[in-house]
């Protein structure tokens, strides 16, 4: 039996409550909407649009190490490993009560989808503008399907602290959806899991535990990022005038020194293409018990790169 078995609807409330404590200048919570649960950042901001970001609860830092100044203004998440409650999400866009309006921006999954859509009806009907943004940067999904198919993983974080900058100057709610949604299109994210043991690299793994789409044995790290970026490359095409901009997010049993060896090696195969990439290294989204990574493109051409000057730091915040 897990040890926190006989909590866990209020095992997202409780862990929420405990970062708040923890960073009291920082984080404030939203009380009353278990079994899911509302981070805000402390000093609400009703004069721009409201960023609020959503999807299973569980797996930190990934979403509420996203919430902040400078970054989302609420994430809201459900029961471990499910999505969050349409109502919650309702609850939080009203005590945000931004007169600019809202952006609801998750992952591209059913569950996460229709509770989304729903709050979003439900917050119309109260007199609030809202819009929609779906991030779907899995390229190891939905392969040969359109690429609104896709589901989403870490590549998220970009487009959230580029609807956060654009908010803080002031940009209305239509236009801070087009850039989220223009970010995503730009986004590519491919899973690297490693067994070691074997001297085995899948590419392409599932947030879920779906295997990989292609296989290598006998890969060393040099070979393993050649191969990834080639991946990625292909898959975002990145166009003249665009800036790379790389996450490399370190899976739960890779080590903080491994995942930097492996950015090295990553940032190699970028110049070789002539690239040179702005590069974050840390642990943004600890989902599986396994070894390896998840590498994220962003291609931003001259109207997205300003607003991505602030830093992606390593463990899941936003500066």
């Amino acid at each position: 039996m897990h040890w926190f078995a006989e909590t866990r609807e209020d095992y997202c409330p409780r862990w929420f409550r405990a970062m708040a404590q923890a960073f009291p200048e920082r984080w404030r919570t939203l009380e009353g909407q278990e079994p899911s649960a509302v981070l805000m950042k402390r000093a609400p901001t009703p004069g721009r649009v409201a960023i609020v970001i959503s999807g299973g609860g569980s797996n930190g830092p990934f979403i509420p190490g996203f919430v902040g100044e400078g970054m989302a203004d609420a994430a809201v998440v459900g029961p471990p490993y499910a999505a969050p409650s349409a109502y919650a999400l309702y609850e939080t866009g009203k005590a945000l009560a931004s007169e600019k309006g809202i952006l609801l921006l998750y992952n591209n999954f059913m569950g996460d989808y229709l509770n989304n859509d729903m709050a979003a009806e439900l917050l119309q009907l109260d007199g609030f503008r809202v819009e929609q943004a779906l991030c779907c940067d899995d390229m190891g999904m939905a392969i040969g399907e359109p690429r609104e198919n896709r589901g989403g993983r870490i590549g998220i974080a970009y487009p959230i602290k580029i609807c956060a900058e654009a908010a803080r100057q002031g940009a209305s709610l239509e236009e801070v959806a087009r850039l989220a949604r223009k970010a995503i299109e730009r986004t590519s994210t491919l899973c690297v899991a490693v067994q070691p043991e074997k001297n085995l690299v899948s590419y392409g793994n599932g947030i879920s535990g779906e295997p990989g789409f292609q296989t290598r044995e006998d890969a060393n790290v040099a070979d393993t990022a050649e191969e990834t970026i080639r991946l990625l490359w292909d898959d975002v095409k990145p166009r003249a005038g665009e800036r790379v901009f790389m996450m490399v997010n370190r899976m739960r049993l890779t080590s903080y020194s491994d995942s930097f060896v492996m950015a090295g090696c990553l940032s190699e195969a970028l110049a070789r293409r002539t690239c040179d990439a702005r590069m974050a290294v840390g642990g943004y989204q600890q989902v599986t018990d396994s070894y390896g990574y998840t590498v994220t493109l962003l291609c931003a051409d001259g109207e997205l790169q300003p607003y991505l000057e602030g830093t992606l730091c390593g463990d899941g915040f936003l500066l």
